[in-house]
């Protein structure tokens, strides 16, 4: 088979325009995960460690111990 004489199809406008929407929809769903992960991350800092008393632990050092 010859592949000069073979000729490939052009892309429709139509799917050119699907792609890049389909794209764009990508890069948004991974901004999207990233700024999720960055807003889990500043709510786990945040967030006080609590032991089975109650009381919060590790926010401040006794010295005198």
């Amino acid at each position: 088979m010859d592949v000069s004489t073979v000729k490939s199809q052009p892309i429709q406008p139509s799917q050119q325009v699907k792609r890049a929407d389909e794209v764009q929809q990508v890069q948004k769903r991974e901004a999207q995960e990233k700024e999720n992960n960055a807003q889990a991350t500043q709510q786990a800092q945040a967030r006080p460690v609590v032991n089975t008393q109650g009381q919060t632990t590790g926010r401040i050092l006794n010295a005198t111990a």
